[in-house]
């Protein structure tokens, strides 16, 4: 039985990403830019490139539904010696406009997502990749300030 959960928790991750993307993390992926993020979920640890970037929730919020899920199915947490994702994402089409005084913008992502939950006796892994397209005005603005006039930090428009 515990196998079987690890397993599905280690696809469910990579689920999330590509399938129920946070509006913050999407807000954070279009202001970093294309990329291989890695991120470490026990110990909130995250990079770009291998370039340290400031917390994304996703860290939180996955750290908190993993043990609350291994609680609930009796799993012991110190049997969960690594949680780690791997995101290439590819952010492109990046529209910026303005209308009745806001700057809107939408963005177009594709992930390839690679999950590991590594225990005592083996590791887990779980992978999805697909597209998303997200238009976005607030929560970036709420989050960075305002929309950069150079869109994301790290690519031009339409790609790389």
């Amino acid at each position: 039985m515990r196998r079987k959960v690890i397993q599905d928790f280690a696809n469910v991750f990579c689920q999330r990403v590509v399938d129920l993307p946070s509006d913050y993390d999407l807000a954070s992926f279009a202001h970093y830019g294309s990329g291989k993020y890695s991120l470490n979920i026990l110990t909130g640890e995250r990079s770009l490139d291998g370039i340290p970037i400031p917390k994304l929730k996703t860290c939180d919020v996955y750290d908190e539904w993993l043990r609350t899920q291994l609680e609930k199915h009796g799993v012991e947490e110190n049997n969960i010696h690594e949680v780690r994702l791997e995101i290439e994402v590819d952010v492109r089409n990046v529209n910026l406009r303005s209308s009745s005084g806001h700057r809107l913008a939408d963005a177009h992502f594709f992930f390839d997502c690679h999950s590991a939950i590594r225990t005592d006796e083996k590791a887990y892994l779980g992978h999805m990749a697909g597209d998303k397209e997200w238009g976005f005005d607030w929560y970036y603005e709420k989050w960075y300030g305002q929309l950069p006039e150079v869109w994301p930090l790290h690519s031009q428009p339409n790609g790389r």
